[in-house]
C-alpha cells in the first residue's frame, strides 16, 4: 500500500544503481534558464562581471546567474545584468537552489491583483468561453433518494478537444420538478436537491458554458421505505449506472441467509430488513462482492452499495512516447500513467505504472539488464539503452463516445468496454553525477530516494487530461495468468516536453510529517505524493517527496539536507496545468514499514494521511514554515483472522472475521478487510472499529457464484487477506464530522462511492495466504544424517504461541524405519521466517517422506491444509 508513484519511481532508479559509479562526468543541470552574461568564459567565480551576481561554472567554465535570495533575481539588484525571463514574468523570479528561475502561480488569487487568472503556471488573461465548443457533466449519471443533495461539476473543452477551464464555470439548469438547484447556479460546481420522484432516468441537470450544453441524467428514488423492509440499491461505482441482475443477500449473525433477491433494471432491491446483528451482501459476476455488517433492527434500512468492477476481465488504457525531452548529454528518464480512480484504498502501482518489463542493453561493452515499470521512459548515453514507448492501463469507466466495437456509449459502459482517464508523465534529465553512489551490491531503497528527489528540480510535468480509451477481454497466457502484452487496442498519447508544453516542478516546500506509527519497529520511511483530484478523472500525480527514518529510528523522519529539523519532508511539485486548474489539491502522506523485507513473517504495512486544505502551493525550500499535516496516523489493524471454513476453529465461529483483541483504532474508524482470488477478482468485507472483537460472519455465495475468499487454484487453497482502517469525515478534511460505516451506506448522498473524497486517513496490512516452502535440504533425493536438521519458510504465518501468534509448523514421516512417531513441532522463527526442525534419532531409512504442515495453536490442521514435502534418505 505504498504510494504507487514512489514504487514506480523506485522501479526506475533501482534499475541503474549499478551504473551511477560508471558515469561520473558533471554537466550542468538542464531546465534552467539561459542567464550566460554577455562575457562567459571564466575559470573562477572572480573572471564573472560580479561575483556577487554570477558564479563560475568550472564544467563548462561558463558565468551563470547566481542568487542567495530572490531580491538578487530583480532588475533593480542586478542592473545591467538583469534577466530578461524575471522581467517578463508577472511574479518575477524565485532564487531556487542558488539560480533564478521563472516564478509560478498555483492559484488564480494569485494572479487576482493584475486582474488575470492563472494557467500553465503562468497569470494571463482568462479564458473566453467562446473558446468552449463542449463539455461534459460529471457525474452523468445519478441515482438518489428524494430530498437527498447531489453535486455535479463541469469538464470543458474546445474545438480541437484541449481542456479549457473558463474561471465562470458554467450556467446550471434543471430541466424538469425532479432536481431543483441550490445556490445561485453558476460555477465550476453546483448542488442540486433530488425534489421529486421519477421512472427510470431523466436529463434533469444541464450545464451550459460558453454555447456548450452538456446534461445529466438523474433517477430519484422515494423517500420512504415500508417498515420492516430494506431496500438496496446497486450500482456501477465508476460510472453511477445502475446494476441490474446483482444478487442480493441479508444474513444474520451466524451467516445464515434470512433473505435474497436480484435488482431489477433501476438497480434497486427490497428485501426483508434483518431484525438482528448480521450483514448484507451484494454478488455480481463481473464485479467485485461487497458484505455490510449491519445492526440489525437499529442499522440503516435504505442502502447505496456500489460495487467496482473486475479489474482484470478487461483492460485497455494509452501508449505514446515523450517528445521534446531537452537535449543534453544526461540520462533521460521519466514516468507516465494514467489518473487513479477516486477510491484512495485502492490506487495501485500497476494500474499507474504499468506491468514490469525486462530489458538488456550494453555499457562500456558489458551487457546489463533492467527491470522497468511499462510507463518508464529512460535514455543512458553511452550506451544501447533506449526504452522510449510508455504505456498505462486504466479501469473501465464513463465514455462520451462508442468505442470500436460498441453501438453507443451506454452499451460500452455497461459492458466495461471504455474508460475516460488523465494521462501523466514526470520526465527530465538526470546528471549520473549527482545520484547517490551505491556499494556493495545493496540499495537502500528509502534513502536512495530521499537523496534523489533534490534532482526532480530539473523534472517536468506533462498531463493530458481527457483521455478516452477502449478495453478489450482480457486473454489469458498458458499457465491461465491475464495475458496484457497485445496493446494494439490502446489510444495513442504522447507527452509532449517542449518548452510551452512542459511544467517544471517549480514549487519546493517542506511538510511536517506528523508523529510516524509503529509495526515491528517504527516505520521507516515516509513518502508525500503531491496531486490534484480532478472530478471525474480522479487522483493525477504532480510531484514526490521521501524522507527516512533510520538515524536514530523514532517517530520522526531524519533531519534533511537544508531542512531545520527531524520530522520535514522536502517536496518538489508542479502546479495544476492543462486543464487541471481550480481542481483541489492534495497531499498523501504515507508512513511505509520494511519489516517484511526482513521477516517473511510480516505483511506489508502503512498508514496514509491526506491533507485537502491547500489552496496554493507554497514556495519554502527552507522549511521555515512548513505545510503542517493533522494528524495521527492510524495504527496499523493487526489482530485480523478468518475462518476459511463453515466448522468453527481457531478461536472463530465458521467462516468468521474478527480481530482477536481490539485493535486501538478511533470509535470512528471503519474497517476494510479485502479478498483477492487468482484472477484478481475481490470480495470486500466492511464493518465498523467499534464491532472489531464480534466481527462478522461471511455467507456462502449463492448458487452459481465462486467463493472468493479461497484462490481457486487446484488445491483450493485459501485467497490472500488484506485489512485496512479508514477514517471518513464529511468535508473530507481533518475539520469535518466523523462518517461511521452506517452513514456510508446510509442513501443519503454522503456514499460510498463517495469513500475517496471523504477519507482523512488509512492504514493497511497486507496478510497475504499461509505458505511453507523447503530451505534445507533444497532438493529431493538428498542424504541426510539422523538426528541433524532440516528448514523450512513460512510465509503470511505468524509462528508462535503468543496472542497474536497463529500456530506453528509440524513435521510428519511416511516410510523408513522408526519415523513414524511422534511428529516434530517447530516454533522458533530466526531472520526471514525460518524455522528449523530436529529429525529424530530413530528414524532412517532410503526414501522418506518429511511433510511440513502449518497447524494452528491448538494443534490442528489448517484447513485447506498448507503444507509442503521433501523426499530425502536418512542415514
Amino acid at each position: 500500500m505504498n504510494p504507487p508513484l514512489r514504487l514506480a519511481l523506485c522501479a526506475v532508479l533501482l534499475s541503474f544503481s549499478s551504473l551511477w559509479t560508471a558515469c561520473g562526468d558533471s554537466r550542468p543541470l538542464p531546465g534552467e534558464p539561459d542567464d550566460t552574461p554577455p562575457t562567459d568564459a571564466c575559470q573562477v567565480d572572480q573572471d564573472c562581471p560580479d561575483p556577487g551576481l554570477f558564479f563560475c561554472d568550472t564544467v563548462t567554465s561558463r558565468c551563470q546567474a547566481a542568487c542567495k535570495t530572490q531580491e538578487d533575481c530583480t532588475a533593480a539588484k542586478r542592473g545591467q545584468y538583469r534577466l530578461a525571463q524575471c522581467d517578463g514574468n508577472a511574479l518575477g523570479c524565485r532564487c531556487d537552489n542558488s539560480r533564478c528561475v521563472v516564478a509560478q502561480c498555483s492559484a488564480d488569487a494569485e494572479c487576482a491583483a493584475a486582474g488575470q487568472v492563472c494557467r500553465n503556471g503562468r497569470c494571463g488573461a482568462a479564458p473566453e468561453a467562446s473558446a468552449v465548443t463542449a463539455c461534459r457533466v460529471t457525474p452523468d449519471f445519478v441515482v438518489g433518494r428524494e430530498g437527498t443533495l447531489a453535486r455535479f461539476s463541469v469538464l470543458a473543452m474546445d474545438a480541437a478537444g484541449r481542456a479549457v477551464v473558463v474561471p465562470s464555470g458554467a450556467a446550471w439548469t434543471a430541466l424538469d420538478e425532479s432536481v431543483v438547484v441550490e445556490g445561485g447556479g453558476t460555477g465550476v460546481e453546483s448542488v442540486f436537491v433530488l425534489s421529486a420522484v421519477t421512472e427510470g432516468a431523466r436529463e434533469s441537470v444541464r450545464a451550459r458554458v460558453g454555447s456548450a450544453t452538456c446534461t445529466a441524467r438523474v433517477s430519484v428514488l422515494g423517500a420512504v421505505v415500508v417498515p420492516g423492509q430494506l431496500r438496496a440499491v446497486v450500482k456501477d461505482e465508476l460510472t453511477g449506472r445502475p446494476l441490474a441482475g446483482a444478487a442480493v443477500v441479508v444474513a444474520d449473525a451466524a451467516g445464515a441467509v434470512t433473505a435474497t433477491g436480484k435488482t431489477d433494471a433501476s438497480g434497486v432491491v427490497t428485501l426483508a430488513a434483518p431484525v438482528e446483528a448480521g450483514s448484507v451482501s451484494v454478488f455480481h459476476e463481473d464485479f467485485g462482492y461487497l458484505t455490510v455488517a449491519h445492526e440489525g433492527a437499529a442499522g440503516p434500512r435504505d442502502l447505496a452499495l456500489p460495487l467496482r468492477r473486475n479489474p482484470t476481465d478487461r483492460y485497455g488504457g494509452y501508449q505514446g512516447t515523450f517528445r521534446n525531452m531537452p537535449v543534453s548529454a544526461d540520462m533521460h528518464t521519466g514516468l507516465a500513467g494514467l489518473s487513479a480512480p477516486d477510491a484512495v484504498t485502492d490506487v495501485s502501482a500497476s494500474l499507474l505504472a504499468g506491468p514490469v518489463r525486462e530489458v538488456a542493453f550494453t555499457m562500456g561493452g558489458q551487457a546489463r539488464e533492467a527491470t522497468l515499470p511499462a510507463g518508464a521512459y529512460v535514455v543512458l548515453p553511452g550506451s544501447t539503452l533506449a526504452v522510449t514507448d510508455v504505456s498505462a492501463r486504466g479501469l473501465a469507466g464513463v465514455c462520451g463516445a462508442a468505442p470500436e466495437g460498441s453501438a453507443s456509449a451506454e452499451e460500452a459502459m455497461a459492458a466495461g468496454a471504455c474508460g475516460t482517464r488523465t494521462a501523466w508523465a514526470l520526465g527530465g534529465d538526470v546528471p549520473l553525477n549527482a545520484l547517490p553512489l551505491v556499494s556493495g551490491g545493496t540499495v537502500d531503497v528509502g534513502q536512495l530516494l530521499a537523496q534523489t528527489i533534490p534532482l526532480l528540480r530539473t523534472f517536468s510535468s506533462s498531463v493530458v487530461r481527457d483521455v478516452e480509451f477502449r478495453l478489450k477481454e482480457t486473454p489469458e497466457t498458458d499457465s491461465g495468468a491475464p495475458d496484457f502484452r497485445d496493446q494494439t487496442h490502446f489510444v495513442t498519447v504522447d507527452h509532449d516536453f517542449k518548452e510551452d508544453q512542459r511544467m517544471g516542478l517549480g514549487f519546493q516546500f517542506a511538510v511536517r510529517v506528523p508523529a510516524l506509527p509503529s509495526y515491528r519497529g517504527y516505520m521507516d520511511s515516509a513518502a508525500v505524493m503531491g496531486a490534484v483530484r480532478v472530478p471525474g478523472r480522479g487522483v493525477v500525480p504532480l510531484g514526490l517527496g521521501m524522507g527516512v527514518n533510520t538515524n536514530p529510528a523514532d517517530h520522526n523522519t531524519d533531519t534533511q539536507v537544508g531542512l531545520p529539523a527531524p520530522g520535514l519532508v522536502s517536496v518538489r511539485m508542479a502546479p495544476a496545468h492543462h486543464g487541471l486548474e481550480g481542481s483541489p489539491y492534495e497531499l498523501m502522506i504515507t508512513a511505509s514499514s520494511s519489516a517484511a523485507s526482513r521477516d517473511a513473517t510480516a505483511g506489508a504495512a502503512s498508514s496514509m494521511l491526506i491533507h485537502r486544505t491547500l489552496q496554493k502551493l507554497p514556495f519554502d525550500p527552507k522549511g521555515a514554515t512548513p505545510v503542517m499535516v493533522s494528524g495521527p496516523f492510524l495504527p496499523v489493524p493487526e489482530g485480523a483472522r478468518y475462518n476459511y471454513n463453515r466448522v468453527a476453529g481457531g478461536g472463530l465461529e465458521g467462516r468468521q472475521l474478527r480481530f482477536l483483541g481490539a485493535p486501538e483504532l478511533p470509535a470512528s474508524t471503519v474497517l476494510r478487510a479485502v479478498f483477492t482470488n487468482q484472477a484478481e477478482r475481490g470480495w470486500v468485507v466492511l464493518m465498523d472499529a467499534a464491532r472489531a472483537g464480534t466481527g462478522v460472519r461471511l455467507p456462502l455465495p449463492p448458487e452459481g457464484f465462486e467463493d472468493r475468499t479461497y484462490y481457486g487454484d487446484t488445491v483450493g487453497s485459501r485467497s490472500p487477506m488484506g485489512m485496512q482502517a479508514l477514517a471518513a469525515r464529511r468535508t473530507g478534511t481533518s475539520a469535518g464530522a466523523a462518517v461511521n460505516l452506517h452513514g456510508l451506506v446510509e442513501a443519503d448522498g454522503v456514499d460510498l462511492e463517495h469513500l475517496g473524497e471523504l477519507t482523512v486517513a488509512w492504514s493497511a496490512l497486507d496478510y497475504g495466504r499461509p505458505l511453507v516452502t523447503w530451505l534445507e535440504p533444497e532438493e529431493d533425493g538428498q542424504s541426510v544424517s539422523k538426528s541433524s536438521k532440516v528448514k523450512v519458510r513460512v510465509l503470511g504465518f505468524r509462528v508462535g504461541s503468543g496472542p497474536l501468534d497463529e500456530g506453528y509448523v509440524r513435521l510428519t514421516f511416511a516410510g523408513g524405519t522408526g519415523c513414524e512417531s511422534a511428529p516434530v513441532n517447530g516454533y522458533v522463527v530466526e531472520g526471514r521466517g525460518e524455522v528449523e526442525l530436529q529429525l529424530p534419532e530413530t528414524c532412517t531409512g532410503a526414501g522418506v517422506q518429511l511433510n511440513a504442515t502449518l497447524v494452528d495453536t491448538a494443534g490442528v490442521e489448517l484447513s485447506p491444509p498448507v503444507r509442503s514435502q521433501r523426499t530425502l534418505t536418512i542415514n
